[in-house]
């Protein structure tokens, strides 16, 4: 079985720290994050660099493999 995941990859505009997150949280909320860096409140879609699905292959209820299955658009 396959299940997906929209997954953004965001930068802290003040120090530069990676995150992960989900898009619909990042992107469609336009949801606020505080870095947990440097402690700064940013825009999370403002600050999105990149943007993939992710494909979980899953057998008997446990994630076997997990691939990019697709590139998305983020801007």
């Amino acid at each position: 079985m396959e299940v997906f995941l929209d997954v953004a990859l965001i930068r802290c505009p003040n120090c530069r720290r990676l995150y992960a997150e989900s898009s619909w949280y990042a992107i469609e909320l336009e949801s606020d994050i505080e870095c947990g860096e440097c402690h700064e409140s940013f825009n999370a879609k403002d600050a999105v660099i990149d943007r993939v699905l992710l494909r979980f292959d899953v057998e008997g209820g446990k994630i076997q493999e997990v691939k990019v299955a697709k590139r998305l658009p983020y801007k």
